[in-house]
């Protein structure tokens, strides 16, 4: 049991190395930064980039470098760096929560992999044969009191170029001038995979990225930047070559 919950610390561990560094970084600009107003260095061009930055209400290029991928102004960007360092803080203090916070995370894959692992390794079945089944959930994250048996649960999700509609349990247009909606819970439920999985009738593939740009790079371990992963997300009565014209997708944050 104990090396099944290794996974999920050692993904921890690494988002906090992470944070650390981000931190460390900021701490570190802010007072040469300070230091240089004051006339007691020389203000480089890297110092006078960041104090533009700060100036126009963006986010200094040396901070983006060492955090995570956001289109966020500066300000909204600092309370969502908080509550990011706040919500692992409390897995450190408090445990494992009952639902994670995906939006919290440099590496949201690296989440999904460890979690995967979990159960691979507490259920003695090959990783490479696992998949995750998707359920979104009627709750919010303040109804979930209790973890799923196996797999997470997951919030921080918007749903884009559609809405979610919790009566009917699947995707539906959505209303005049609005362009994205909070998801509910979503509960990732490990399965052997097999031949249909992710063609199954009446499910959209529906594409999670980190911001709405869709747009990334790989990164030196074979991911993207910004895309997650598919969810498996119920259609309704529409046909799923539907969704895929109104370009649906989820989102782990928002521009603003």
């Amino acid at each position: 049991e104990d090396g099944a919950m290794n996974s999920l610390g050692t993904f921890l561990l690494i988002e906090m190395g992470k944070f650390n560094n981000l931190l460390k970084k900021m701490k570190k600009t802010l007072e040469e930064l300070q230091r240089a107003l004051k006339g007691l260095v020389v203000m480089s061009a890297e110092l006078d980039a960041m104090l533009q930055a700060l100036l126009f209400q963006k986010v200094p290029t040396v901070w983006s470098n060492a955090g995570y991928l956001s289109l966020k102004p500066l300000g909204s960007w600092f309370k969502d760096l908080v509550a990011r360092v706040e919500f692992l803080e409390s897995w450190i203090t408090s445990g494992p929560p009952d639902a994670f916070w995906m939006s919290a995370f440099f590496f949201p894959q690296g989440y999904m992999t460890a979690a995967l692992q979990m159960y691979a390794r507490s259920t003695k079945i090959a990783i490479d044969t696992l998949e995750f089944r998707t359920e979104v959930l009627s709750q919010t994250p303040d109804d979930i009191v209790q973890g799923p048996k196996q797999g997470v649960y997951f919030f921080g999700a918007f749903v884009e170029g559609a809405r979610w509609d919790v009566k009917e349990g699947s995707l539906v247009e959505s209303h005049p001038k609005e362009t994205h909606v909070y998801m509910p819970v979503i509960w990732l439920d490990p399965i052997v995979k097999d031949e249909t999985f992710g063609r199954e009738p009446g499910y959209y593939n529906c594409p999670f990225y980190k911001v709405s740009s869709r747009a990334g790079t790989l990164s030196t371990t074979g991911h993207s930047t910004n895309y997650i992963r598919n969810l498996q997300i119920p259609s309704g009565s529409m046909d799923t070559d539907h969704w895929v014209r109104r370009s649906v997708a989820l989102l782990s944050q928002l521009d603003d």
